[in-house]
């Protein structure tokens, strides 16, 4: 009797241990799930607050604004789901705030003040960012959260803005390229920052000046490399001159 007794507390303490093994177990994975959810939540926050203060070097519209605030506000409430700490609640409230002063259907621009940096590093940064806001953008006027004409409006911004920065950086290399004499590399940017233009289904002001200046840049160069030609030429035919001038006399 005694032995069944003792062979029967074994084995509910073996049986005991496995269920709370089970439990401990059951219990990491899904300490283990809340912290893989929490840190895509973290990187994604840490994304959307890239854009918000890259946004402030771009003249973009408040509603652009509103856009990217109401993607971190969203994160920060799953944020909140899964870990409901006291710094996640008034992160909340901050951007709950910030959603409060801002239309979401104004498309005024923030700041009209736009500068393209001189460091290529830079331009990689801001032309990335352009285009992060753009998906941003597109991702939620597909689930029906950005009115129709703010998306038309602000997709049409940083479109301009992206195409704004590659004409000015080639023309900027064709430029330095030009006053280091090297006429044919300057000539292929102009050129290159032309088809640019001429790709575009819109024209406005700025693509209808630069088009002008930059055709004006590529006749100068035109020229140039025409006179250095003809320079060429004239100096060849002057050593041949000089060459069959000293050439001993053949005899007849």
């Amino acid at each position: 009797m005694i032995y069944t007794i003792v062979i029967a507390l074994i084995i509910l303490l073996i049986i005991l241990a496995i269920v709370v093994g089970s439990v401990q177990q059951h219990k990491q994975r899904q300490e283990l799930e809340r912290r893989k959810k929490l840190a895509r939540y973290r990187s994604a926050l840490e994304q959307i607050e890239d854009l918000i203060h890259m946004s402030s070097f771009f003249p973009i519209g408040k509603s652009m604004l509103a856009v990217l605030n109401m993607r971190a506000y969203e994160v920060l409430q799953n944020m909140y789901a899964v870990s409901p700490t006291k710094d996640f609640q008034a992160r909340i409230e901050d951007y709950k705030e910030r959603m409060e002063r801002v239309d979401p259907k104004d498309t005024s621009l923030i700041s009209e003040e736009f500068e393209i940096p001189q460091n290529n590093k830079q331009i990689i940064a801001m032309i990335n960012a352009l285009k992060r806001l753009k998906a941003t953008l597109r991702s939620e006027h597909a689930r029906g959260r950005v009115d129709s004409n703010v998306f038309s409006v602000e997709d049409q911004r940083l479109s301009k803005l992206q195409l704004k920065i590659s004409i000015e950086t080639l023309i900027r290399r064709g430029r330095h390229a030009y006053e280091s004499h090297m006429l044919g590399s300057a000539r292929q940017y102009y050129e290159k920052a032309l088809r640019t233009i001429e790709e575009q289904s819109f024209s406005d002001d700025y693509t209808t000046s630069r088009e002008e200046s930059i055709k004006k840049a590529l006749e100068q160069i035109a020229q140039e490399l025409t006179d250095a030609h003809a320079r060429d030429q004239a100096k060849n035919k002057k050593e041949d001159d000089l060459e069959e001038l000293f050439q001993p006399k053949k005899k007849w």
